[in-house]
């Protein structure tokens, strides 16, 4: 597979992992300065945005385990700007996570999940895919794990608990292209038609027409502060100009 397949050019903020040996099953935050090829082979140059005095890394785009013919896609978009992502109550044992640790993420398993100092035991990725060995880890470094592809974009895993279940879900929000189709084109506009794309254009779909669990109708209210916090931080962009106004609205006393 060649660059033109990939959405990432100079200048993007990206993860990249590695198959060396210590670091197996981890992503790092990179910044691409460079794109060429050797032969047949993509290469970035990469900046390892949490690691100054490393200078730039070469890393070959697709590589192969050792042992293994399957080519392995080793960066991946940062997921910050295009998704925000709802997590499904507390932590549970079997659900996938990434832990922030010595300034990377490690891809790991939930084995145990203490409540009362909010820590959990995390199993990293098995080898040849991780390291394989369990640690303490605190809740605040903890996001849900995802998997990225060209074909499919950004998804949320199933658990390893022996359910099918999801630990979180994702929105998606509208990027800056999809936002701003022309000059000609009103704030007004713009704001109605990426609000109505965050919403979708088929109604808004709730997880309690699906499940009427509470847990179900706690994740449709998240998912409506998001959407809420999304537009309020629209309706912010140009407050001078807009004809709207956002104003919190409590409920009437009895």
């Amino acid at each position: 597979m060649s660059q033109i397949n990939l959405p990432f050019e100079v200048g993007h903020t990206i993860e990249a992992r590695s198959f060396e040996l210590g670091f197996r099953g981890a992503w790092f935050r990179c910044k691409i300065t460079k794109i060429f090829n050797k032969g047949r082979a993509l290469f970035y140059d990469l900046e390892y945005l949490d690691f100054t005095d490393e200078g730039i890394h070469t890393t070959k785009v697709f590589q192969k385990r050792q042992g293994e013919n399957e080519k392995f896609l080793m960066v991946r978009p940062t997921r910050e700007e295009a998704l925000v992502v709802v997590v499904h109550g507390l932590w549970k044992v079997g659900d996938l996570v990434d832990w922030w640790k010595d300034d990377c993420f490690w891809c790991g398993t939930v084995r145990e999940v203490r409540e009362e100092d909010e820590t959990v035991k995390i199993e990293l990725l098995p080898e040849p895919y991780g390291e394989g060995k369990s640690y303490d880890a605190l809740f605040k470094d903890l996001r849900p794990s995802l998997e990225w592809s060209l074909e499919d974009g950004w998804i949320v895993p199933f658990s390893k608990d022996g359910e099918k279940r999801q630990c979180a879900k994702l929105i998606n929000l509208p990027n800056e292209e999809d936002q701003v189709k022309g000059a000609e084109e009103t704030r007004e506009e713009e704001k109605l038609r990426s609000a109505k794309k965050l919403v979708g254009d088929e109604g808004l779909v709730l997880n309690i027409m699906e499940s009427e669990s509470i847990e179900a109708a706690v994740m449709d209210l998240e998912e409506q502060v998001v959407r809420i916090e999304w537009i309020k931080g629209m309706l912010s962009l140009n407050s001078e100009n807009s004809t709207w106004i956002y104003e919190d609205y409590p409920p009437p006393s009895s």
